[in-house]
């Protein structure tokens, strides 16, 4: 049976049943498969809505979009985002979930019936129906995503009846996957989602008319990392190390997810880490998990954030557990901070809508209970663009900072994004940083200064020389100067980020690579040091140095190594196993560090966690076996 309302929605009529949902040899996402029962007839419409059907609720829509621009990956230069001249009997896209449930609100009140979006389960129901067999229904998967209902979460154990999904969420079930989406994502079964608040040339939306379903499940289930997390302030200053002894302590793992891991967490490949304390004396970090080389790796939608927690007192981090996920995205990167004066948790993640990490939505979230709870997603910037958020840091002055890469291309930069007001509001300064995965600290008089990584193939030609590419800006990143500092090794590559951070003692800390990573061990150039037996020597891989006058000079180069004897360790990511000693230690791996307020520095590379005092890092470098 079909009819049609007045906007000229054409519906078509599905009897109650029942059908197996889910696919077992599928993704994680579709697992398991199981049986649903739906007790009531509803109606669906048999297209997507249109942009003439939607512009009856609110007239003027496709010119809005028009408006609306994105930064490309590559050059980068401003583009439409909504570059079709769209027609009436076109889906309408551009709709986030907010907007379609507003359409359907205004349906139900314009027409006397109920009118909402499906469900999930209706939506996949509908798909395996006999009227989509016969095409009375159409465009279910392939050409535009389409909005459902539900909260996305893991499917239960066991059958259902007229599931409403999840009663509490932070992204959208999205179905049906889009010319912008893998093909894996086109299948009746396949799951997306995405932010409610969230809009894209993809994603559109039905329509249904029926009984609302009303079997939510209650609660999501809780990772690890934010379960059993305590609330009893640590005074983190109290146990505050003695300045003058030495410590440096064995490395220790913190990704530890078990073989064969194929989602949410994925063994295959873990890298690009981002750590914080908590009020609770923990520290919590997170890092993207994909497929690897198995898949699309870091370019593809089976990409989600993982996170551990180092429990107060703990010497071993915990088992990981998924922190962030829409689903069959590309969630590329995520930066950890905590507020120094309220203990304040900042959660910044990059999240795709294309899949790759050129086209992402960069949205926050806060916690105040040390990671347990997190506020719902807030997306910082209307522009679509590469939001790869790296470091976070904070002025004198109070203004907020995040580093962020721009582009992927050649040459690559990178940028940072501000707030003068604690992360309620957002300015993208028009200066481009030198190089991508750029750290950053304030200078004694105001000025910025950051340091990036090289280009996969070329040099920036303009700014020659050797060295790791330094950015100064004078004026908050509106614009930037460019030189290059042979003091601190021979160039940043792919899989290497380096460090800058501002000691609590006061000088500036970097720690980054003598050589880039590509570089084949007969031409390696390493550094020179002189060790603890007086020897005057070159090293080779990570190492740190120290500038006392705001980086104009370095000094106090030292190899980040364990031991003097051999020890192999698995660094992880895109570093794998290496042998460190006193010639030579990690040869890549994505840094971050942070100094907590007992004065230990965490050093975090893609896979292991160092930790040493500023005692260590004046200390000369192990010297050599004899």
């Amino acid at each position: 049976m079909q009819i049609q309302n007045s906007v000229g929605i054409e519906m078509v009529l599905l009897a109650p049943g029942s059908f197996t949902q889910g696919a077992d040899n599928g993704n994680y996402e579709t697992q398991p498969s199981h049986t649903v029962h739906l007790s009531s007839p509803f109606y669906m419409s048999s297209r997507l809505v249109t942009f003439g059907q939607y512009e009856r609720f609110r007239p003027g829509f496709r010119k809005n979009l028009q408006t609306i621009r994105r930064l490309t990956n590559t050059d980068p230069r401003w583009v439409a985002e909504y570059e079709h001249a769209y027609q009436d009997d076109d889906p309408v896209v551009g709709v986030n979930w907010h907007e379609a449930v507003a359409f359907c609100k205004w349906l139900s009140a314009k027409e006397g019936q109920s009118y909402r979006l499906p469900s999930e389960s209706e939506w996949e129901y509908a798909a395996q129906s006999e009227a989509a067999a016969k095409e009375q229904l159409h465009a279910f998967t392939g050409q535009i995503e389409q909005w459902c209902l539900d909260w996305y979460g893991p499917y239960p154990n066991g059958e259902q009846t007229d599931p409403a999904g999840y009663r509490e969420g932070t992204t959208r079930i999205t179905r049906g996957g889009s010319s912008w989406t893998p093909e894996g994502t086109h299948a009746v079964a396949g799951r997306m989602s995405f932010l409610p608040a969230d809009r894209y040339p993809g994603l559109g939306f039905r329509v249904v008319v029926g009984a609302m379903p009303f079997r939510y499940i209650e609660h999501q289930p809780r990772p690890l990392c934010q379960s059993e997390v305590p609330q009893e302030r640590y005074d983190w200053r109290a146990q505050q190390v003695e300045s003058e002894e030495a410590i440096f302590l064995t490395p220790i793992d913190f990704v530890k997810i078990p073989d064969n891991s194929t989602g949410p967490l994925y063994s295959d490949h873990n890298h690009f880490p981002s750590v914080t304390w908590c009020p609770n004396g923990d520290l919590l970090v997170t890092w993207f998990t994909d497929l690897g080389k198995h898949a699309t790796g870091e370019e593809g939608v089976k990409l989600n954030i993982a996170a551990s927690r180092l429990r107060k007192g703990s010497q071993s981090w915990d088992a990981p557990s998924l922190f962030w996920s829409a689903a069959d995205r590309n969630d590329h990167s995520s930066a950890l901070w905590t507020h120094p004066e309220t203990g304040l948790l900042y959660h910044f993640q990059g999240t795709g809508s294309y899949p790759n990490q050129g086209n992402q939505t960069l949205f926050m979230r806060t916690s105040d209970d040390n990671g347990a709870n997190w506020s719902a997603p807030r997306i910082m910037s209307d522009v679509r663009s590469m939001w790869n958020p790296h470091i976070v840091t904070r002025t004198r002055e109070g203004v907020l900072i995040l580093s962020s890469d721009l582009n992927f291309d050649q040459p690559m930069w990178g940028r940072i994004i501000i707030s003068h007001d604690d992360g309620h509001t957002w300015h993208a300064p028009a200066g481009k940083i030198h190089g991508q995965h750029p750290g950053i600290v304030q200078l004694a008089d105001g000025a910025l200064m950051a340091v990036g990584r090289d280009n996969w193939n070329t040099e920036h030609a303009a700014v020659p020389g050797s060295g790791v590419p330094i950015s100064t800006s004078v004026d908050l990143g509106e614009s930037w100067s460019y030189r290059r500092e042979p003091a601190l090794g021979h160039g940043i590559d792919w899989r290497q980020r380096p460090v800058l951070l501002r000691l609590k003692e006061g000088p500036i800390l970097y720690i980054g690579f003598t050589d880039k990573s590509n570089t084949a061990k007969a031409q390696r150039l390493g550094i020179e040091i002189v060790d603890q037996a007086g020897e005057r020597r070159r090293v080779y891989g990570m190492f740190s140095a120290l500038s006392f006058d705001e980086g104009r000079t370095w000094s106090h180069h030292k190899l980040v190594t364990p031991s003097s004897d051999d020890r192999e360790y698995d660094g992880g990511g895109n570093t794998d196993f290496f042998v460190a000693n006193a010639e030579q230690s990690e040869p890549a791996g994505y840094l971050q560090a942070l100094q907590t307020d007992d004065h230990m520095i965490h050093l975090l590379s893609s896979k292991l966690h160092y930790r040493f005092n500023y005692k260590w890092l004046q200390a000369a470098t192990l010297a050599a076996p004899k």
